[in-house]
């Protein structure tokens, strides 16, 4: 046997086609039996397969699972590392970090993405895949140990490596989306870690709070760890502060989610030396005052929403409406009620089983429970001769039925379309995609680490792989391949259906991967992604 090119002159253009073809001798005639085409292959591994034919000692193997010896995850190692390569995060790691700690750091990263797990799960995890095959590390290397020290390394470099990857977002931002959450601990944290409001339902543990910046394409531009017992509104101005200097914004839109707007956030942010715009929530409590305040007609609400409803020097309020949002706000709302309703209930018990009878003592007790359940607006309470009654205040509570599936966006876009007011504040939407991705995809928490540096280094590392993430997800619906049937998880377990596989045949070691491959057409179409063949992956996707 042996490798055949064929080739037609058409049209002054030369085609050619390789192919794989047996010689025989037919009534005393050499013929040619072509066997396959073997365009596919990259002419390295045609000139390999010419060699081995040439070979007098090469045998056909007909049945090669005779010779098998065992099987690697294959499809999803290789994608990812083409992804990490084609987005520039390995050339951004690679340029201030050692070789032994680029790819450690990359393991965790894979980890993190395919399969969560402790630094020491990873280690092992990566090791049993095809990943070693595209690293220079030693078997001694792959030690939880060595990734902690390759964190270290990171940190030590952390303001280079965070310029490097920033630059990958395109340029200065016309929008900064800024959110916040909370990240728990398991055990005691580190000197961050406190107490606070829990975003993620955990008030018994420690945590940090984790402030994100990300641009109107979704690309991260900052993020910084906060103690877990800070006030939103207390983190907004340093934060604008680090993303204008790194960028060298002069103009730019900042938009934030309730709780982010004080009087000297506004202030500072607009001011001649920050000179940014902002579009930020009202709370629903502030939203209620500024009705109240500039007695503001609830007709407004029969209105096509967004529209403006109040403006004054500097600034303007819009008055937007969800459907989604008003079943949502509605339950919070009868919630709270019922909470203050039951809270008063207790008082109301204590005097009718007359254990309760001093007036001083009834009213401070009834204060005291109302205003613990944040209720306080909604409900009141009235003790006279001895009889405790429970008020609902009907008005408020109407009122803010009113105010439910709606909310109000302040900004200093005076000129600025409603709609587009509306469009831009919803685009924290990225930040809260964000959010659930380094949660429920990549499981950022709970943090193991008790140093403050390395819950820094974990916490960016789950960022970069979020990244990764977010552009397949973006690659894959603009190519039209994300549905209800296929979802980013299926994707990937597609991806790790298809094996390295190592046989041995005499003293050689083979290599061979997998020739289904169920996304192949889609790795091709959206990715640009050639067909798996181990010696070309190898050469693209080295570490």
């Amino acid at each position: 046997m042996f490798v055949k090119r064929c080739a037609r002159n058409y049209k002054g253009k030369i085609y050619e086609s390789f192919w794989l073809v047996e010689a025989y001798r037919e009534k005393g005639k050499i013929k040619h039996r072509y066997i396959v085409n073997l365009d596919k292959l990259s002419p390295d591994t045609r000139n390999k397969l010419k060699e081995v034919l040439a070979n007098p000692k090469a045998v056909v193997v007909e049945d090669m699972s005779k010779f098998f010896v065992r099987g690697y995850n294959y499809g999803e190692i290789v994608f990812f590392l083409y992804i990490m390569h084609k987005l520039g995060l390995i050339r951004v790691l690679k340029e201030r970090l050692s070789k032994k700690a680029l790819s450690l750091i990359v393991a965790v990263l894979l980890n993190r993405i395919l399969k969560p797990s402790s630094k020491m799960g990873a280690i092992a995890w990566i090791k049993d895949t095809s990943f070693p095959f595209f690293s220079s590390l030693k078997d001694k290397d792959y030690h939880h140990n060595f990734v902690y020290l390759a964190m270290d390394e990171v940190d030590e470099n952390m303001e280079e490596i965070e310029e490097g990857f920033y630059k990958l977002s395109g340029g200065k931002p016309m929008f900064l989306l800024y959110d916040i959450t909370s990240v728990y601990f398991e055990g005691n944290g580190t000197a961050k870690g406190k107490r606070g409001y829990s975003r993620d339902r955990r008030p018994d543990r420690p945590q940090v709070l984790l402030g994100v910046v990300l641009n109107e394409d979704g690309f991260p531009l900052h993020f910084e760890i906060f103690d877990g017992n800070t006030r939103d509104s207390k983190t907004v101005i340093d934060v604008a502060k680090r993303v204008k200097e790194r960028f060298g914004i002069e103009k730019a839109i900042f938009v934030g989610d309730r709780g982010m707007i004080t009087v000297e956030n506004i202030k500072e942010l607009t001011s001649e030396h920050m000179g940014l715009g902002y579009i930020m929530a009202l709370r629903h409590e502030d939203a209620k005052e500024l009705f109240a305040k500039k007695n503001i007609q609830l007709e407004l609400f029969d209105k096509q929403l967004p529209v403006t409803i109040y403006q004054e020097e500097g600034k303007k309020y819009v008055l937007c409406g969800s459907e989604y949002r008003k079943a949502r706000d509605e339950a919070t709302l009868m919630n709270l009620i019922k909470r203050g309703e039951e809270a008063l209930s207790i008082v109301k018990g204590m005097v009718d089983e007359g254990k309760l009878k001093d007036y001083e003592k009834v009213i401070r007790r009834a204060q005291k429970k109302l205003t613990e359940s944040g209720a306080s607006r909604y409900l009141d309470f009235e003790y006279r001769d001895g009889e405790f009654k429970i008020i609902k205040k009907e008005e408020e509570i109407e009122r803010a039925k009113i105010l439910c599936g709606h909310y109000v966006l302040e900004t200093s876009e005076i000129d600025m379309e409603e709609e587009r007011v509306e469009a831009h504040y919803k685009e924290l939407q990225q930040v809260e995609r964000c959010f659930r991705d380094l949660k429920e995809f990549l499981e950022i928490r709970p943090i193991y680490h008790w140093l403050d540096k390395r819950v820094k280094v974990h916490i960016f590392c789950c960022i970069v792989a979020q990244v990764v993430l977010s552009y397949v997800r973006k690659v894959l619906k603009a190519n039209g391949w994300l549905g209800k049937e296929n979802t980013l998880e299926k994707f990937i377990n597609l991806l790790s259906s298809v094996k390295l596989g190592k046989f041995l045949v005499g003293r050689e070691e083979v290599l061979q991967v997998q020739q289904e491959n169920p996304v192949e057409e889609i790795l091709l179409k959206a990715f640009k992604l050639l067909p798996f063949d181990y010696e070309r992956d190898k050469g693209f996707c080295s570490i």
